[in-house]
């Protein structure tokens, strides 16, 4: 079992909170997508899915378009860290207070966190270290990840439209508010996935080392990071 996932900085871009949520939107709709081609196949043991052709491939997708959404989430949470004044430490806390609060279980005598760190060949503090636990919650699916994923993004949307008085309300938050609490839909979202990316490694066997190393190779060649 894996114990982190490195997600590279991306440094040619430039994301706003209205572009994080949009690129979102368009991972999450492409992980829908990879979901609803799986989802025959969802019950199958790994030896029943080695069996169907085209089964492993289309559980691939889903691995990897659930490591995109998280990439788009992980890479805002990191501007805003570096910019905008999010202080990430606390925001892990309050993440995981939150998670207890609502009787999630998840081996609490591990460390989590987001912090900063070299990996091998690239240049330091290059790449975004998350370590976020594997939730025990009954009846997680797929297509129950997909629902809640799409449910934090639209309590983003609220931060980034209501909540920053985009529509001329006059009740909101201050741009320190917007950015803390967008912050943590964010990790909630990056949450689901990686719940979900340990499900997959334990049901089905998904080596999400070699995943993540694909996802960065794709990275670099595409000229986001170093």
């Amino acid at each position: 079992m894996f114990d982190a996932i490195y997600l590279p900085k991306l440094d040619s871009l430039t994301p706003t909170l209205a572009s994080t949520l949009l690129k979102a939107m368009e991972e999450a709709g492409e992980l829908a997508r990879a979901v609803l081609k799986f989802l025959p196949y969802e019950q199958y043991s790994p030896a029943e899915l080695a069996d169907r052709i085209e089964a492993p491939g289309l559980l691939a997708d889903v691995a990897e378009e659930l490591l995109d959404v998280a990439q788009v989430c992980v890479t805002m949470i990191f501007v805003m860290e570096e910019y905008h004044g999010v202080n990430v430490d606390d925001l892990v806390t309050y993440h995981l207070r939150k998670l207890t609060a609502k009787n999630y279980r998840y081996d609490e005598s591990r460390t989590y966190s987001i912090s900063t760190r070299q990996a091998a060949g690239t240049q330091p503090g290059n790449f975004k270290c998350l370590n976020l636990p594997r939730l025990a919650i009954s009846g997680v699916t797929l297509l129950t990840t997909v629902c809640k994923i799409q449910e934090e993004l639209g309590e983003l949307t609220q931060y980034i439209g209501k909540h920053s008085r985009a529509s001329g309300e006059k009740a909101g938050l201050d741009q320190t508010e917007v950015f803390r609490g967008s912050a943590l839909e964010l990790l909630d979202v990056a949450q689901c996935c990686f719940t979900m990316m340990y499900i997959l490694a334990e049901r089905y066997a998904v080596d999400i080392p070699c995943l993540v190393s694909r996802h960065v190779a794709k990275l670099k060649r595409k000229g986001y990071c170093s």
